[in-house]
């Protein structure tokens, strides 16, 4: 596979090609017609009881709901198929001369999921009818696609304790870390698959009712719908065909419910209180919660067999509180600068590193805004060993609605159009473990989807679809105090917040970047195809979107400070001195950036055999590199002048666009992203029962506006200083020129400004987008009528991952201090600083057996399951929400080589829904009592997750406290012992050691592995029967229902008093009690 990587950059070039040949995309795909991801196929054979197949057979699918029907006749070789049919229950009728006509009833069709209904003719008249209830077989005999559908009765009755249905992605065999966090300012779904990676620019593709819901600044998942709106969701994991692009790990879809010819929906109201849940481990108290969610459905007919609506409306109002307990805090005389109780006495740095007398830091040499800062924020200990605990309240608020609608103008033509809104605020603790600053997010989002579906004649229909997404959100630090309110000459620019500052081994005072405005507008154009020839399903199409991203954005204008024990030899003696080892401030920015993508793709399902199938599958992706309407972005060629920047500060080698060779996006655009598909499905049998399939493709990444747009929060747009000599608390500029503040910033790029030594970040000049190989092989087997095992080999390698290597990484030398970093540096020492450059250079792989069992609801009960052991890698840490990750030495990478942090080498997952409706030949009264309960679980079983021992200071000396320790030993313990002891020892402390100065930590990265979980959710429910139609369900839900204690990772720090003890664990067990009247 050629990938261009040896592309001459004729940006200028390219890039109007490439609007060309856009603009001709998007006009190709105005004329012809389409499909999208709400809906399925419906295949089948049509036999007689001798097995002889039957051809010009009529074919009838029925929707239940709807009764709108779609009409086939059989193929030469008794084949019919339906292509691009919503989701729902269906009735199948068949008929043909000669032959009783069949009616099968209890045909359920899930999105994406192709459905294989085969039927079998008597010998008789067509007035003579024969009735069958059967499912759609269990067995894929279609395709190599490997994933999951989580169905309506899984989401409506599985324990979602928070009522997100994304908590129900654990579900699938192979997603390896869900979770869902506020960072930018509004909600981001975050997921994992097969060993996938972030790097803040996502690998999953999400989508709401076929179109697009992600917001593309680090194309993390929006919102998805309440529970009660949602209808399903299949996640796809390897092998999804060719009208899927962009995302190498994966894809979400989720569909929500539609209207029919009766009157459906439901009112719900769910409640969370604090004195229903479990005490957190070791602590006496629960953390405060009052949690409320209620709302509602309701769907039906606008005109019978025609038009259909379907509406929801959910509310949540929430005050949770954080419980914290791993912060260690100074003692009455540490405050007072009297170290002479404390483990390790100070040294004077002023004195020759001599120790201060009697332990005693003089009271001259206290710094004020330390003092300022331990008297009104540090509280004092209230826990054994100086520990403090205590808890932060944090309010939630949302609402959220949904419109939809479709319109049946005849059997031949469908539209449908839905609106969804969401909007919110939540005010947190930015992090740390002290009460400190508060940051409050409120966001809004909105989606629109409209779709048209036209039969063109039997064997042909298409689909086209239009999507706009927008997702707006903000964020904003209060108590509006810097520290320059605390007694400090520090200068903040912006809107003024409390400084970050990490006292490493006691306290954190965590703070977090704030931003007014950050977020996407989202417009898409896709169209398919699909049509029948013999043995020939084709699909072809394409897509063309814009993205424009907006992020306005405060950085660490509020100063972030350090204090490890690099200056007294105790780290909370620095802080009372006030003498950080660092600081970092920033200047705000507004970045925005727009892109273009297209993509073209075919699709050909050849059934050479009856038995059979080839998937054959090639997509074709322009991804246009991100742009900036101000030209603020950034590379570095080493040696290079720029010409569009002037001034006698511009550094050598830090170009923008308009220099020769760059463009406005940086990199050229890449033509050579073909992606081929490849898949087989083969049932050996001929009678659905078995299939052997195996899959592969190429499967090419993206890039988010975040990624590409970092280059504008530094020189010369901006500003992002590290100042490792910097001066006190009290008077950090004290060691720069002239002893005063560089801030503000501004940027004009007729008379650039520099702050020196500056740092610089920028998108490589030979950057190209990553990729990744996919494999599967799988064996499927239907055990039994209702149930199905699977086991399947999955494959993923992933390549050019991009990653930020500083260019400018300090040399060590004899004299290397932390306070002469930029001296040591090989490109203009003095001028630059840090040269971060977003390199394409990383790879990832990810091999696992995936094992499933399914059995479908039969006799009152139904259960899925999967276990999955897998070993996952990564050339550096990749799974932050940046391309940021960091390293202990930019020239010896090789030794970043290790274990994903999502690495679980073992998982197993189960889940059981059972309707207890067995007594029905009893008394009235004794039925009423024991009928009617529903009883769920998720049964959760894993291995632990790795973690890195560091020195928590810096020993190599390059400016960064994040260097791993020396191995000298086994640092393993038997982790079966009680669990005081491993709590108090989780691994062997002695077995790590810090290093000599200026030199790498022997410990591999994600060496240690830390305690597995074990964890029951569980639902138990009752039905009233009220009326006919209405049916009351009490709720009672729980996480964690048995309240087993699964200890989070230790502490892993040797800089720390509390190393390889572990004080925090995951949630113990958590109530939720409900209503929900459906109708």
């Amino acid at each position: 596979m050629k990938h261009h990587d040896d592309a001459p950059e004729r940006s200028g070039v390219n890039r109007k090609t490439a609007l060309i040949l856009l603009a001709g995309l998007f006009f190709f795909l105005s004329v012809m017609p389409a499909r999208a991801q709400t809906t399925t196929t419906l295949y089948g054979t049509i036999s007689d009881r001798s097995g002889a197949i039957i051809p010009g057979a009529q074919v009838t699918a029925t929707n239940v709901g709807t009764n709108q029907s779609r009409t086939a006749q059989t193929n030469q070789e008794g084949q019919y198929r339906f292509e691009f049919m919503p989701i729902g229950g269906y009735t199948l009728e068949v008929s043909a001369t000669g032959f009783k006509k069949v009616a099968q009833k209890g045909i359920a069709l899930d999105v994406n999921v192709n459905a294989r209904v085969d039927a079998i003719l008597d010998v008789g008249t067509m007035t003579e009818e024969v009735n069958v209830t059967a499912a759609a077989a269990t067995v894929n005999t279609d395709n190599a696609q490997i994933g999951r559908t989580v169905e309506n009765t899984e989401i409506t009755t599985l324990p979602i304790v928070g009522r997100n249905v994304y908590t129900l992605l654990q579900l699938t065999p192979g997603v390896s870390s869900t979770s869902n966090s506020i960072v930018l300012g509004f909600p981001e779904q975050r997921t994992m698959i097969n060993g996938g990676v972030d790097g803040g620019a996502g690998s999953v593709n999400y989508y709401l009712d076929g179109g697009t819901n992600m917001t593309g600044l680090r194309n993390t998942g929006n919102i998805a719908p309440n529970p009660d709106a949602v209808e399903e969701f299949r996640v796809v994991t390897n092998s999804y065909s060719a009208e899927y692009g962009r995302f190498a790990g994966g894809v979400i879809n989720i569909i929500t419910r539609s209207g029919s010819n009766d009157v459906h929906g439901s009112l719900f109201e769910f409640f969370r209180n604090n004195d229903l849940n479990a005490y957190p481990w070791l602590s006496l108290t629960t953390s405060p919660l009052h949690r409320n969610q209620f709302g509602g459905t309701v769907g039906g007919p606008i005109r019978k067999n025609k038009t259909f609506f379907f509406g929801t409306y959910s509310g949540l109002r929430q005050i949770q509180s954080s419980f914290l307990n791993s912060a260690i805090v100074p003692t009455a005389l540490e405050r007072a600068g009297n170290f002479s109780q404390s483990k390790i006495l100070p040294k004077d740095p002023n004195n020759g590193n001599a120790p201060f007398p009697g332990g005693i830091i003089p009271a001259n040499r206290l710094d004020p805004a330390a003092q300022n800062i331990l008297n009104k924020y540090i509280p004092q200990a209230n826990l054994a060993n100086n520990f403090w605990q205590g808890t932060i309240p944090s309010p939630y608020d949302t609402n959220e609605g949904l419109t939809k609608i479709d319109q049946s103008f005849n059997d031949r033509h469908r539209l449908t159009g839905s609106y969804y809104y969401t909007a919110g605020s939540n005010a947190i603790s930015p992090g740390g473990n002290i009460p400190w600053s508060t940051e409050n997010f409120t966001w809004r989002q909105q989606n629109v989807n409209v779709s048209d579906t036209f039969t063109l004649n039997a064997s042909t229909v298409n689909q086209f679809w239009v999507t706009y997404t927008r997702n707006f959100g903000g964020r904003l630090n209060t108590p509006q105090t810097s520290l320059g309110d605390l007694g400090s000459t520090f200068n903040v620019q912006g809107p003024p917040a409390l400084p970050q500052i990490t006292v490493s081994g006691y306290f954190t005072l965590s703070q977090a970047i704030a931003g007014p405005v950050a977020g996407t507008n989202f417009y898409s154009v896709r169209d398919q195809v699909s049509t029948t020839h013999g043995r020939h399903t084709l699909k072809f199409g394409g897509e063309i979107s814009l993205n424009k991203d907006i992020q306005q954005t405060l950085l660490n204008n509020y100063g972030v400070f350090s204090f490890t024990n690099a200056k007294t030899g105790n780290a909370l003696a620095d802080f009372v001195a006030g003498l950080p080892v660092s600081m970092n401030q920033d200047a705000p920015i507004t970045a925005m950036d727009n892109s273009w993508s297209g993509a073209l793709f075919v699709q050909d399902d050849f059934r050479i055999h009856p038995r059979v199938t080839l998937n054959l599958g090639l997509r074709y992706e322009l991804q246009q590199p991100p742009t900036d309407p101000f030209n603020r972005e950034s590379t570095f060629k080493l040696g290079v002048q720029s010409t569009v920047l002037k001034g006698s500060q511009v550094p050598t080698g830090l170009l923008v666009p308009g220099d020769p060779g760059v463009g406005r996006g940086i990199v050229p655009m890449q033509w050579g992203h073909v992606s081929p598909r490849l898949g087989l499905a083969w049932d050996p049998a001929g009678n659905g029962k078995t299939s052997i399939r195996a899959g592969a493709g190429i499967f090419y990444g993206s890039v988010s506006g975040n990624e590409w747009n970092s280059t504008s929060n530094y020189n010369p747009f901006a500003v992002r200083q590290t100042f490792p000599n910097v001066g006190t608390l009290s008077n950090p500029y004290s060691n720069q020129p002239g002893g005063v503040s560089p801030f503000p910033f501004t940027y004009d790029p007729n008379n650039p400004r520099f702050i020196l030594p500056a740092s610089i970040y920028g998108i490589a000049p030979d950057f190209r987008w990553p990729y990744t190989y996919q494999f599967n092989f799988s064996v499927q087997r239907q055990l039994v009528k209702d149930l199905t095992v699977t086991a399947a080999y999955v494959g993923s390698f992933a390549h050019r991952l991009p990653f930020a290597i500083d260019l400018n990484y300090p040399y060590y030398n004899s004299t290397a201090t932390t306070s002469n970093v930029n001296t040591r540096r090989p490109i203009q020492p003095g001028t630059l600083s840090q040269i971060y450059s977003v390199q394409s250079v990383m790879q990832g792989s990810y091999n696992a057996l995936q094992t499933t069992v399914e059995k479908r609801f039969a006799r009152h009960f139904s259960a899925k399951g999967f276990f999955t052991w897998a070993k996952s890698l990564e050339d550096v840490q990749l799974d932050n929400n940046t391309v940021n990750g960091g390293a202990q030495d930019y020239r010896a990478l090789n030794l970043e080589r290790g274990r994903s942090d999502n690495d679980r080498r073992k998982v197993a997952v189960g889940s059981f829904i059972w309707r207890m409706d067995y007594f029905r030949n009893v008394n009235p009264f004794l039925r009423a009592i024991i009928n009617d309960w529903e009883l769920s679980g998720i049964v959760t079983l894993q291995s632990g997750l790795p973690f890195t021992v560091t020195t928590g200071t810096d020993v190599n000396l390059d400016g960064s406290s994040n260097d791993r320790a020396n191995l000298v030993g086994d640092p393993f313990l038997d982790p079966n012992r009680s669990r005081n002891d491993v709590s108090n020892a989780w691994f062997n402390v002695a077995a790590f050691a810090k290093g000599a100065n200026g030199t790498d930590g022997t410990a591999a990265r994600n060496l240690m592995t830390g305690p597995g979980s074990k964890n029951v959710d569980m639902g138990i429910f009752r039905n009233i029967k009220l009326m006919e139609r209405f049916t009351l369900q009490v709720r009672g839900e729980f996480t964690n229902v048995f309240n087993l204690v699964n200890l989070s990772n230790p502490n892993a720090s040797l800089n720390s008093t509390a190393i390889g003890t572990i004080r925090s664990a995951a949630a113990m067990r958590g109530v939720q009690l409900g209503l929900r009247l459906t109708f």
